[in-house]
């Protein structure tokens, strides 16, 4: 009880208390772990409440000339912090994943792909643009129109990865069936360029009317696009 009323007394206390978050945020860099990057966040917000708190207190004591230097470091790191986590946010989805060896994962194509490159009711990926934006590839013959669409999920774990950016931007329209090789692109957002993990991508079809299918899949080593 002592420490938490020194915290909002003293007025430099909440300051000081920023370094907390701050070496945190640094570990979790270091170490490329999310959850120390979370746990830094958290402290930090909760210091940021408790300088104002402790605003509060320096005006009720009278020593209202301490808020000036609480608040103005406190809109400061607020500041820098919401840069940092808007333009550049830090993602180690990626970073800490094992690629199983006892299963066969592709690695996706540099260049682009022709109907030459694929055989009868094939699927392929390439990657020929920036880390964590794939073009995949198909000419699968149908039997009703409708539209090719795209999941992903993480190997190991299972995980549903950019589920409605994916289905919203890997969607291609059928509206004929005539065989021909079809493309569309999609971007995984989980993860950061170099971070490369395993990736279950399959390829699904949804008739205009009927229920969508999954037509095929691969597993591919993959990396998350930086926003």
């Amino acid at each position: 009880m002592i420490l938490i009323k020194k915290y909002f007394i003293v007025w430099w206390i909440p300051i000081i208390t920023y370094l907390i978050p701050i070496l945190i945020f640094i570990l979790g860099n270091i170490l490329k772990k999310d959850e120390l990057i979370d746990l830094s966040l958290i402290i930090f917000f909760i210091n940021v409440l408790g300088n104002i708190i402790s605003a509060i207190v320096q005006i009720v004591i009278k020593k209202w000339y301490f808020i000036f230097p609480q608040l103005i470091v406190t809109i400061f790191l607020f500041v820098i912090t919401s840069v940092i986590f808007t333009l550049s946010p830090p993602d180690y989805y990626g970073a800490n994943k094992t690629i199983p060896k006892n299963i066969i994962i592709e690695i996706p194509i540099e260049t682009e792909i022709n109907e030459d490159d694929l055989i009868v009711n094939d699927f392929k990926i390439a990657a020929y643009s920036q880390p964590g934006i794939y073009t995949y590839y198909t000419n699968y013959q149908l039997n009703a129109k409708g539209s090719f669409f795209i999941r992903v999920f993480e190997i190991t774990s299972n995980d549903k990865l950019s589920e409605k950016e994916i289905l919203y931007r890997s969607k291609i329209i059928v509206n004929d069936l005539e065989v021909k090789m079809y493309s569309g692109e999609f971007v995984i957002y989980e993860g950061s360029w170099g971070d490369k993990y395993g990736a279950r991508i399959e390829l699904w079809y949804q008739p205009e009317n009927g229920m969508e299918y999954k037509i095929t899949e691969k597993k591919y080593v993959v990396e998350g696009w930086m926003r």
